[in-house]
């Protein structure tokens, strides 16, 4: 069965073609909601300051949640391929939106865990079912080809709502105290489920396809994502790259207290970032299309490698400047990457395989997160930056050739078939 089949196999009455029009729009509100998260720019000074957890044990806390989130990313892809992508977004939200005013009330560090586990499964719900559940409707509609562009306007949705929470909860924080901003991002997350709500499940299964077992479709996924080497490489190279940006990324705010920065001002350093996240998703199908998919996929780790450098060299608040670049690039990889898996797996293990991405994604994060964590406590900062550049000098370039080595021989066999009478 090729993985590209045509949409010409779906047929779908007019009724049901304006709902799944409808879930795009639908969508962009649920990922806003999502994203419009007061907690964003004080939930890590608020473990510190508000909670007393250093900040070798405020990363390390986020050990449990990782390993968690690995071991139910693809349980709960499969989920999504078996029972619907709708009933995994809602059911996702809904738990988060639970955890994140646990996390807010958290009194002691067994509540601050528990929410930690309830939030790692929440993630994982609507990890990969969410691109899956666009693709699925546009292609529901013959209108996958235009995926590439409906990802980037979310990530552009997304940066909008990160954006006014970090502006709007620093303020807050700034006003009334840490934990109110983090305990009124649930009753946005309750909105995002209401309209979850409102989705209407896509076709899950091209012509021909059956629906296999919970067991047996996880096992077809990874047989699929581990057995073709442009798609393995590509999830392997992405996910060290960006789980070591990400690792930086949650370092944001001890740099911003240890360079002495009121929590009133923590929101207005990262939008930048997020300014540069809004244009760079909008405009990721232009900028593929006149950078290269190739130079592009090199481009990212050069970048990220780049703002550790910056980081790692300046011991000064400006150096925060260096953080949008890396922030750009993480915003500008999910629409590349979804799109280049999604044109080569098929449809009824979509949002598994997606999930093996992000599985592998947070297998870094939990290697990097702590350990950049604790040398930035016992050393400093500065040493923390460097090791991760370290880190990308050393692990990308050899996934970056294999990656290569395995595209350009994929792209070569096409081109024989096609040429081939």
């Amino acid at each position: 069965m090729s993985t590209n089949q045509t949409t010409s196999d779906i047929n779908v009455s007019p009724e049901d073609a304006r709902a799944f029009q409808a879930n795009i729009w639908r969508f962009y509100l649920f990922r806003f909601f999502v994203d419009f998260q007061l907690w964003l720019p004080i939930w890590f000074v608020y473990l510190l300051d508000e909670r007393g957890i250093s900040l070798k044990f405020a990363t390390l806390l986020d050990v449990p949640f990782w390993l968690l989130l690995i071991l139910m990313e693809v349980p709960t892809g499969a989920i999504a391929d078996r029972w619907g992508r709708k009933v995994s977004l809602s059911y996702g939200v809904a738990a988060n939106a639970v955890a994140v005013v646990v996390f807010g009330i958290a009194g002691n560090y067994g509540l601050l865990l528990a929410s930690y586990m309830v939030w790692a499964v929440a993630w994982t719900l609507y990890s990969g079912a969410d691109s899956a559940f666009i693709y699925d409707s546009l292609r529901a509609v013959k209108r996958e080809g235009e995926y590439t562009k409906i990802w980037g306007r979310v990530r552009a949705i997304q940066a909008v709502g990160a954006v006014l929470g970090l502006g709007l909860g620093a303020q807050l924080a700034e006003l009334t105290n840490l934990w109110l901003p983090i305990v009124a991002s649930g009753g946005l997350m309750a909105i995002a489920w209401l309209v979850s709500i409102t989705f209407k499940e896509p076709p899950r299964f091209e012509d021909g396809e059956e629906q296999l077992s919970y067991i047996d479709g996880a096992k077809q996924a990874f047989r699929v994502a581990f057995g073709k080497p442009s798609v393995r490489m590509m999830m392997l190279l992405m996910a060290t790259v960006m789980g070591i940006g990400v690792g930086m990324q949650i370092l944001q705010q001890p740099f911003l207290s240890h360079h002495e920065v009121n929590y009133g001002n923590f929101g207005w350093f990262p939008m930048p970032g997020q300014a540069l996240s809004f244009f760079a998703a909008l405009l990721a199908v232009r900028i593929i299309s006149v950078v290269g998919l190739v130079r592009l996929v090199v481009l990212i780790p050069v970048a990220v490698m780049t703002t550790a450098v910056g980081l790692g060299a300046v011991d000064h608040v400006a150096a925060f400047l260096f953080y949008p670049i890396s922030t750009m690039m993480y915003a500008l990889s999910f629409p590349l990457i979804s799109d280049y898996l999604n044109q080569r797996i098929p449809s009824a293990q979509r949002a598994t395989i997606l999930s093996i991405h992000s599985l592998l994604f947070s297998l870094v994060l939990v290697i990097a997160e702590p350990v950049l964590g604790w040398i930035g406590d016992e050393t400093s900062l500065l040493i923390a930056y460097r090791t991760a550049a370290i880190a990308i000098a050393v692990t990308v370039p050899p996934l970056l050739i294999f990656w290569l080595r395995a595209h350009r021989s994929e792209t070569l066999i096409t081109e024989e078939v096609v040429r081939t009478p």
